[in-house]
């Protein structure tokens, strides 16, 4: 037992501001700003033996228990010789044990084994064992107990997981210990505002809670300047008033103002240590530019980073450990969910040594960002919580609303929900399976998660395996189903397209063979013609030369005749009669002579000229009489008539309709033609192969056809040039 004196020796703590957690019972020295509150928190007390101080998450309550109200009692106490023993619980994963394990260490730690045994017999008398507990601690002497029941809505917590037994027992003996009214035993109950309708579903405690609750006020602006400014001066520091009014301004807007302003207080004070020789100060200099809020969101980041690289599954493990340390509750509101260090291993699914790791790292002095606080090892049963829903709210690894890891807890708890009622379906049925489509993504989805996680969400895990297999073994059926349809219906599709190929081929080659017999019956009827038309052609030449030659002697003949007559003519010279006889037989010569040579002729070309409008006509007729005084060694043009056509070509064409015409006349007639032309000039169209009727066109019939523009007949000169 520690000597009354020892209870005004202290030590000033290492930071004068604690960060996230609460202030601890021995840095009351550094706890300002209070005084008015503890001072009604211990009048009420002294009153009332038992007392609920209640407030919003961040209002102070913790601290103002364990930094203000105990140790004044102590200390008030001890200035008049007498000693408050004090105890600090909270109920966590086994409120029984922690609340008799708490009592049993305030005397005698080496023999606290049979001390919580002895406290739990007489809990669980319920408010019956009310005297008895009194009658254990106090006894005879003159020595006050205080018992300080922390975050006692973990209690309701734990009735909601485990059952309403241990929360039953330790209710019935605070309502015991309220009606006994002992003044030597006093308990203070801390809890959030919200859990006050939860005390209801107690039988008697709601009457209790109302005669004895307080309800924390939020701290004045004096007060938190006081809070701010005044634990700075005991390290030879100043917080300049701009840099104070700036915080309480920042924080005044958010529902966690103090540990906000804590928490950035003790950032500063880390990050602009003292210099040898200098004072401390604080100025606005030092104020971080993105607010409070993102000054805590990038302390976390930091931690993270730094213990990133000494963990085998980099974040994972720290994005698991939070998740599982977080929940929304039925309010929508992000809180605090306290595990053990044994559950977050299961949940986690890392090695003890680097969980180990991860919580030391966000627990360490001058972080707090999870409890148990301090440097000595987790045990298996301890509870891992997070010290302030202020990092949840404002850490943006957690409280992103797209992709915060809250966001993903919250959505994995639906997944596997949804995954539960369709568990059920597929019992009823065993055909009510997965689509393939979700049954990959799922699969994928699982090897995240584990059977101990499952059970924050109703378990079932054996009963989700079962039907993901199910719905595996039902999609690989499906992908041979499908597999041998696709097979099939290549196969289709191969013997199609194969059958097509072979008609094609075949079709091919029978109209390749026609083509070619047809080829080869138009080359020898070609070849016939073209022989006939040789032969005619040579026929009507020797028809022709014999023809001249006959028409030659007789010329001939009637020449000489007439040069005998001539001769007669100069013996009688004054012979009228036989003048006028010889003049008319020198004119019959020259008629018979020109009507012989027409006659003899061996062809005639036809060209038949088509025009598009009527302004051609006179400069194609001019272009046909031009054709018509052509004179070749063999052969005269004829140029019938110039008819006007609807639809003339777009081109100027002569066409031609038998092949060998084409080839024996087209191109001499063609150049013929743009002799006499100017403007346009005549290409040749062979039509034979399109126009088939040829019985119905005479031997080298020609057609001439001018597009629709202007027609220039070449100019000619004029004899004497």
């Amino acid at each position: 037992m520690n000597a009354v004196a020892d209870i005004f020796d202290f030590t000033l703590p290492t930071s004068p501001y604690p960060g996230l957690r609460p202030f601890a019972k021995d840095e009351w020295p550094v706890f300002f700003g209070r005084e008015r509150m503890v001072d009604e928190v211990i009048e009420r007390l002294i009153n009332l033996r038992l007392l609920v101080v209640h407030g919003d998450s961040g209002c102070g309550k913790s601290s103002l228990i364990r930094a203000g109200v105990i140790p004044r009692l102590e200390q008030e106490c001890a200035r008049g010789g007498s000693r408050w023993r004090t105890c600090t619980t909270t109920p966590g994963q086994d409120p029984l044990e922690n609340f008799a394990a708490a009592i049993a260490a305030m005397d005698d730690k080496t023999h606290s084994q049979k001390r919580r045994h002895e406290v739990l017999r007489i809990l669980n008398g319920g408010h019956h064992g009310a005297p008895a507990l009194v009658e254990y601690l106090c006894g005879a002497r003159r020595e006050h107990v205080c018992i300080l029941l922390d975050q006692f809505e973990e209690l309701f917590a734990h009735a909601h997981h485990h059952g309403p037994h241990q929360a039953s027992v330790l209710i019935d003996m605070l309502i015991g210990l309220h009606q006994l009214g002992d003044a030597r035993l006093r308990v203070i109950l801390t809890m959030r505002s919200e859990f006050l309708g939860a005390c209801a579903q107690y039988d008697g405690f709601a009457q209790v809670v109302n005669a004895t609750q307080y309800l924390l006020p939020r701290m004045e602006r004096p007060d938190l300047l006081r809070a701010i400014q005044e634990a700075a001066t005991l390290y030879e520091g100043v917080i300049a008033q701009d840099v104070a009014e700036r915080l309480i301004s920042d924080a005044r807007t958010t529902q966690d103002q103090l540990p906000l302003i804590q928490h950035a207080l003790m950032r500063l004070h880390a990050q602009n240590p003292v210099k040898p020789g200098q004072p401390w100060r604080l100025g606005m200099e030092a104020y971080p530019s993105g607010g409070l809020r993102a000054l805590l969101s990038d302390h976390a980041d930091e931690v993270l980073r730094g213990i990133e690289p000494q963990l085998a599954n980099g974040r994972h493990v720290v994005e698991e450990m939070f998740r599982a340390l977080t929940e929304i509750n039925a309010d929508h509101r992000a809180v605090r969910r306290p595990q053990t260090f044994a559950q977050l291993l299961r949940v986690t699914g890392a090695g003890e040594a680097e969980l180990r790791k991860v919580i030391d790292a966000f627990r360490a002095e001058g972080v707090s960002f999870v409890r148990p606080y301090g440097t000595e090892p987790v045990d298996v049963d301890d509870i891992i919580d997070i010290s302030h829903e202020a990092l949840i709210r404002c850490w943006r690894k957690i409280a992103d609303d797209k992709d915060g890891w809250l966001t993903r807890e919250f959505s994995d708890g639906l997944i596997w929900s949804s995954l539960l009622v369709q568990c059920k379906s597929y019992e009823k049925d065993s055909q009510n399976v997965l689509s393939a489509a979700t049954t990959e993504e799922r699969r994928q989805w699982l090897a995240g998660r584990n059977a101990a996680w499952a059970e924050r969400y109703g378990g079932g895990w054996e009963r989700v395996q079962k039907l993901i297999t199910a719905s595996a073994e039902a999609r690989e059926l499906q992908l041979k189903a499908e597999k041998k349809a696709r097979r099939l219906k290549v196969f289709r599709w191969g013997f199609a397209i194969t059958s097509t190929l072979l008609f094609v081929t075949v079709y091919s080659t029978i109209s390749a063979v026609r083509d070619r017999a047809a080829t080869n019956k138009a080359m020898a009827i070609a070849a016939v013609k073209s022989q006939l038309y040789n032969e005619e052609k040579d026929k009507a030449l020797k028809d022709a030369q014999a023809k001249q030659l006959a028409t030659d002697n007789f010329v001939e003949q009637l020449r000489a005749e007439l040069a005998s007559l001539k001769e007669a003519a100069q013996t009688a010279p004054a012979n009228s009669a036989l003048r006028q006889s010889i003049d008319a037989a020198d004119l019959t010569i020259q008629q018979q002579v020109v009507q012989l040579n027409s006659a003899t002729r061996a062809v005639q070309p036809r060209i038949y000229f088509h025009i598009a409008n009527e302004s051609q006509r006179i400069p194609a007729q001019v272009v046909a009489r031009g054709l018509r005084s052509v004179r070749a060694s063999d052969f005269a043009i004829l140029v019938p008539g110039i008819q006007l056509v609807a639809r003339p070509p777009g081109a100027n064409l002569l066409r031609c309709f038998d092949a060998i015409e084409c080839k024996e006349w087209g191109e001499k007639l063609t150049d013929l033609i743009n002799q006499q032309l100017g403007y346009p000039q005549v290409r040749l169209q062979d039509f034979s192969g399109t126009f088939t009727d040829q019985k119905t066109i005479r031997p080298l019939h020609f057609e001439l056809y001018f597009a629709a523009g202007d027609i220039k007949p070449a100019l000619r000169k004029q004899k004497g040039d």
